[in-house]
């Protein structure tokens, strides 16, 4: 998959072209046809969520936000997000109860695909969905069931300088070499998505049927290593991960035998 390359150092600020994000969509014939843009939000996750709570919403429809003042994340969590060096939006998936775990998988492979560096840097998941650019974390997807689906929401640090990065462990992928412009990526990534659903509908949601398995187990760098995952509950387990099983769910081998975890926030502790 190709992109285009730009000047997006460390730094730098790139307004969104709205006009590109859709001429792209429409070649892709890809059927995003409810987008919402907005400058400042607290929450796309938030917002469509309400929206698809409300019957107002269903696949193709996608918010976009320029900034963010409340994102959500994992285990209640909350982050901000700059105007310029990042991307924050949330999609709208039709699926079924059991398959609505999917989801955010198949957004999360798309946010590899779109964003692979070639040789520039290894970049990988980290389960359940955070991307790593040689270890450390440039994206992060959260999924909330909602009437019918699940939102689906998506925070990437594009060019944030290493002074603006909440943590030590965050970073972005202009800081790995990675360039490329935030319009392009984003309307990559929508791409992407569609592509990677459309195969898990036309399988009957079978993630091993449509290869979205697969490719997962391929792109999670979580398998193979020594975990520790904290739990909702504040109570964390250790083990070696082992697999992701047809739900989504990551497979644990520790003290206490074979664990089965829906949700948790995994720390890589060796290979």
């Amino acid at each position: 998959m190709a992109m285009a390359s730009s000047t997006s150092d460390p730094g730098t600020v790139e307004p969104l072209d709205h006009e590109q994000l859709m001429t792209a969509l429409a070649a892709a014939e890809v059927p995003w046809n409810d987008i919402t843009f907005l400058e400042v939000t607290g929450s796309t996750n938030s917002d469509l969520v309400s929206k698809a709570t409300a019957g107002e919403a269903a696949t193709g429809s996608v918010i976009i936000a320029d900034s963010q003042t409340a994102g959500r994340g994992r285990l209640g969590r909350e982050w901000e997000s700059e105007p310029g060096t990042t991307l924050s939006f949330s999609v709208m998936l039709a699926a079924p109860a059991p398959a609505t775990q999917l989801l955010p998988l198949v957004v999360g492979l798309a946010v590899v695909r779109a964003a692979s560096p070639g040789e520039q840097a290894t970049i990988e998941l980290k389960w359940p969905n955070d991307l790593l650019v040689d270890g450390k974390k440039a994206a992060g997807i959260l999924a909330e069931a909602v009437p019918g689906g699940a939102v689906v929401g998506c925070g990437i640090n594009v060019s944030t300088p290493v002074e603006r990065l909440p943590v030590p462990e965050a970073t972005s992928l202009a800081l790995h070499g990675i360039e490329v412009e935030r319009t392009t990526l984003l309307a990559q990534v929508l791409i992407e998505t569609f592509a990677g659903y459309d195969r898990l509908v036309e399988a009957g949601y079978n993630p091993e049927a449509s290869g979205l398995l697969a490719e997962f187990r391929r792109r999670c760098g979580t398998l193979g290593r020594e975990v520790r995952v904290q739990l909702p509950d504040q109570t964390s387990v250790t083990g070696r991960a082992t697999d992701v099983d047809d739900q989504g769910r990551l497979v644990l081998e520790g003290p206490d035998g074979q664990q089965i975890l829906s949700v948790g926030d995994v720390t890589h502790l060796r290979h």
